[in-house]
């Protein structure tokens, strides 16, 4: 399939599926205006992401690396009156505006962002668990962490989601430290004996699996 191809195929998927609100489009042009990176996720990919939290019967869920808060809306949307996320950013500045995309969206009773380093942030989150989904969406090198963390604070039948699983197609040919570092994770999520496990190809790839009772 060449890249036109694809790109209209995201299109088609998009329009039938994942079509942008007026609130995803301000969080969107928020992003820019405060000079954020570029990086979130695609409309089907948020898309994907309520379909995930949808089959898992989420409640609470866990989400590792908030930027302004685009993929948290699109998770938190599909989540019961009484589910919570609690996403995490390292960044300040990142937390300032995923706040004002929650408020906007009509959201902010149910997501609580928590800044700082995500290990530690973790750490104290352990002790509302267990979780139904994470989310991982930060840096690469530290994915094998947050998997660790995932599997030990997942219910039975809890899912984990990592983006970025292709790397824009550079898991076939790393170029880089992260690209090493995200081959190495989708090995490791592979194989983890504890997981039932698949990289759904849409988007940039989705690696995701399901805790084993």
């Amino acid at each position: 399939m060449d890249g036109d191809t694809r790109s209209q195929l995201d299109s088609y998927i998009t329009d039938l599926y994942a079509r942008e609100d007026d609130t995803l489009r301000w969080i969107q042009q928020e992003a820019s205006r405060h000079e954020l990176p570029q990086i979130s996720l695609k409309p089907f990919e948020g898309r994907l992401m309520q379909f995930l939290v949808s089959l898992a019967g989420a409640k609470k869920v866990v989400e590792i690396g908030t930027l302004a808060g685009y993929s948290g809306v699109w998770i938190a949307r599909a989540l019961p009156p009484d589910g919570r996320l609690y996403t995490l950013e390292r960044s300040s500045k990142h937390a300032q505006v995923a706040r004002a995309s929650f408020r906007q969206a009509g959201l902010a009773d149910k997501v609580e962002v928590i800044e700082g380093d995500a290990r530690e942030s973790l750490r104290q989150l352990s002790t509302n668990g267990p979780f139904d989904l994470v989310f991982i969406d930060a840096d690469k090198a530290s994915y094998p962490d947050y998997l660790a963390w995932a599997i030990d604070n997942l219910r039975p039948g809890g899912v984990v989601a990592a983006h970025n699983a292709f790397r824009g197609g550079r898991i076939l040919m790393p170029e880089s430290d992260e690209d090493r570092a995200m081959l190495a994770f989708n090995r490791a999520i592979a194989e983890h004996p504890q997981l039932d496990s698949m990289i759904l190809a849409i988007g940039d790839g989705m690696a995701v699996g399901i805790r084993k009772g």
